[in-house]
């Protein structure tokens, strides 16, 4: 193999790997993002069935291996804090998977146009 087949092999597993790599990312996100939005749903249902209560019901909430008493206001304001945080991790995890999104499709047009132009330069070198 010549010099220059070895730099277009090289080129191309870079494209490749780079690809790879971006899918896999997009699939972490993914699963991250569907954890955070479950997290949010059941803390939402979870303060919904809190809400309903007397305030005289006693709550409990768990801490490790045992339960504690809580009053319904501090339990519905942890509620409120872990959907925050549930919801503005998902926004960052959504910009973040539009990034490797377009890191991917940038990747995908390069190896297309890699592809393109060795099929070509191998063509006119055929020819010639």
């Amino acid at each position: 193999m010549s010099s220059e087949d070895n730099k277009i092999q090289e080129v191309y597993m870079r494209i490749t790997q780079k690809i790879q790599d971006s899918q896999k990312q997009l699939s972490q996100i993914e699963v991250q993002i569907s954890g955070n939005e479950r997290e949010s749903r059941l803390a939402s249902l979870t303060k919904r069935e809190i809400e309903a209560l007397d305030a005289s019901t006693p709550l409990y909430k768990s801490v490790g291996k045992m339960f504690v008493q809580e009053s319904k206001d501090v339990l519905i304001s942890d509620l409120d804090s872990a959907i925050d945080g549930s919801k503005s991790m998902v926004d960052a995890l959504k910009k973040k998977q539009k990034y490797v999104q377009r890191d991917l499709d940038e990747a995908s047009g390069n190896l297309r146009d890699f592809i393109r132009s060795a099929s070509s330069s191998s063509a006119t070198t055929s020819k010639a």
